[in-house]
């Protein structure tokens, strides 16, 4: 989205969350990647607002902080949206040259966005033909101006050069999937759940290609809120609280007194019906394809983002999904080397630090295709 290289040394991926700014640099290394630079802080209050930043000085401001602190030289990045009104989807259309459907896509588009064309920012990316027929299957993104506008002024009001804005989704996708050294998640359907602070990204990948993505309105900041409604702690204490309990299956075994015990019994109900909206995605996707299907079955849950490392997440999830559930983190799997870094960050920032580790990637990945066989 909005890609185009302009040749710079290093890329740096930057990823702006409700909670917090996560930046990731990479750099090729033999067969894969290594770590070079990573870190975060928080965003600054009240800065976004349904994924459009809204305090352009403020966070740009945080941006360079982050950058400077972390020693992050890069004169390029690479940012990403997403949300319910980012719209993802695979069609098919009539066979015809990129030039040509470049001047047709927003009239494409339009039968699949409610929002105005003249408000929004279309692009695509053509996969190949459909056997037998003369359709091809193209990948359609569509997103609210101002949602890629507000990312794109808030980088060049930091001093670096917006290479381009990608889709939360794909970031997820590249870190994963693409770079998972195993090829575990290319044999099979599984879902990435991206918990985050705003909202939750559920994203099916079937056979190491993207099939799906939904975005649902729980995650950390409800539970957080609900934990401070109910015992009148600050949001810093409520935030805390709320990676100190233990998520449980049984509510009836916990003793009714201890606070740990009230805000699990506020936060599980919540939750629950993320856990039931989760399951919807799946059924929904699972709905297109015949009984029995092989591709169909989703057969792993990985889960991403800072939510996901409440302690007991992926036992509780799995339990509810009944499906295997892991927790997701940038590097552990992958072709990406820790570099300077140790497996302690890896094990606390990992799961936080897939989306920035996606976009870093989103370059390197571009010009390793380039470079001729050797």
């Amino acid at each position: 989205m909005l890609s185009q290289l302009f040749g710079k040394d290093t890329v740096v991926g930057i990823d702006i969350g409700n909670s917090h700014i996560k930046a990731v640099e990479v750099e090729p290394c033999g067969t894969g990647f290594r770590l070079v630079n990573a870190a975060l802080q928080v965003t600054p209050l009240d800065s976004c607002r349904d994924g459009v930043i809204t305090n352009i000085p403020d966070v740009a401001q945080a941006i360079r902080t982050l950058l400077r602190s972390a020693n992050i030289r890069s004169t390029g990045a690479v940012a990403a949206i997403s949300g319910s009104q980012v719209i993802v989807r695979q069609v098919q259309l009539p066979k015809m040259s990129e030039a040509s459907l470049r001047k047709s896509i927003r009239f494409e588009a339009a039968k699949y966005v409610s929002a105005s064309m003249d408000d929004s920012v279309v692009e695509f990316e053509i996969l190949g033909d459909v056997e037998g027929t003369d359709q091809m299957n193209v990948m359609l993104v569509a997103a609210p101006k101002d949602l890629v506008e507000s990312r794109v002024s808030v980088l060049e009001a930091a001093g670096v050069e917006p290479i381009a804005i990608d889709v939360e989704a794909f970031a997820i996708i590249r870190a994963l999937v693409d770079c998972n050294k195993t090829q575990d998640f290319t044999s099979k359907t599984i879902a990435l759940v991206d918990m985050g602070a705003s909202h939750t990204d559920v994203n099916i990948v079937s056979g190491g290609t993207f099939a799906l993505t939904r975005s649902i309105p729980i995650a950390g900041e409800s539970f957080t809120n609900a934990i401070k409604t109910l015992t009148g702690f600050s949001y810093d204490d409520a935030e805390r609280m709320k990676f100190e309990m233990a998520l449980q299956e049984s509510i009836d075994k916990l003793s009714s007194g201890d606070v740990e015990s009230k805000c699990w019994r506020v936060v599980q109900p919540l939750l629950d019906e993320l856990l039931r909206e989760i399951r919807r995605s799946i059924h929904y996707y699972q709905s297109q394809f015949p009984e029995g299907a092989e591709q169909a079955s989703v057969s792993e849950v990985v889960l991403t983002g800072g939510t996901a490392r409440m302690p007991g997440m992926a036992a509780y999830v799995s339990s509810k999904l009944n499906v295997p559930v892991e927790i997701g983190d940038a590097w552990s799997k992958n072709q990406i080397s820790l570099g300077r870094f140790t497996q302690d960050f890896a094990d606390d920032y990992g799961p936080v630090l897939v989306v920035g580790t996606g976009l870093a990637l989103k370059e390197e990945m571009t010009r390793a295709k380039q470079r001729p066989a050797a």
